[in-house]
């Protein structure tokens, strides 16, 4: 592990910021898996050459930006999605009164386009270049609520199908994780006000013109790039945008626009 690692420190580079990018690194290349215990802080120490308040300063960091977790008495391990943490962390809309519901999510569409020059920019590649689309309907109680248009670089997710996608259990988050080794740790999101367009106000049962809210998103994965850009189209006669930064939460909101 070491000789690998000790290609990636840079000149004048702090010591924990080293050790920080190579665990980085390791997770990316699924070393340790999501909800996986990563060696103590004893092993990493020996592993990477340095002392054990230097690897616990990066960890620390890696904590904070929601990419590692430390579970009292068990250990750190690598941050993993479910349930309860979209509806938390990534899930940012609720009824007037503040109640978060579960959405029931149903394929619109699944297919693929090129990046206009918009859409490579925000995620980080080049005009032109293959995109998966993903657009689900999102009910709440029963009553159409969210239309997400979820883009995603298709080198990032090879394989990716509309059978997988619909059938999967879980989060598409989940399903990143576990099928492509993409996990997201961190989003950025802004606000918008539009109308529904003609299909938007099919999908949500309004007419055209439709007052929404528009939530632009893009997640990040655990080296910092850019895998998701998310389009997010909001009724709000009985739901609204809510976003509540906790202490665990700070890497996932840092950025925000």
């Amino acid at each position: 592990m070491d000789m690998h690692i000790k290609e990636l420190r840079k000149f004048d580079e702090p010591l924990y910021k080293w050790v920080k990018r190579g665990l980085i690194e390791l997770i990316g290349l699924g070393t340790w898996r999501p909800a996986q215990a990563i060696p103590s802080e004893r092993k990493l120490a020996d592993g990477f050459g340095v002392s054990m308040g230097t690897v616990r300063r990066a960890l620390d960091e890696l904590v904070e930006e929601n990419v590692l977790v430390r579970h009292q008495g068990r250990g750190t391990f690598v941050t993993a999605h479910d349930r309860n943490r979209y509806l938390f962390s990534f899930f940012n809309v609720c009824g007037h009164d503040g109640q978060r519901i579960y959405p029931v999510v149903s394929l619109i569409d699944f297919d693929s386009l090129r990046a206009d020059a918009s859409v490579a920019r925000s995620l980080g590649i080049g005009a032109g270049t293959k995109v998966v689309r993903i657009r689900n309907l999102l009910t709440l109680k029963g009553v159409p609520t969210l239309v997400d248009e979820v883009l995603l670089p298709a080198s990032r997710f090879a394989g990716i199908t509309r059978e997988g996608v619909a059938e999967r259990n879980g989060t598409l988050y989940q399903l990143y994780e576990e099928q492509f080794m993409q996990s997201v740790t961190r989003i950025e999101e802004r606000l918008r006000a539009t109308v529904a367009s003609a299909e938007q106000a099919r999908n949500l049962e309004v007419d055209p013109g439709y007052p929404l809210l528009h939530i632009v998103r893009r997640a990040f994965a655990v080296d910092g790039t850019p895998i998701e850009l998310r389009h997010s189209f909001v009724k709000t006669e009985h739901y609204e945008y809510s976003r509540t930064l906790h202490e665990a939460d700070r890497g996932l909101g840092r950025d925000r626009g």
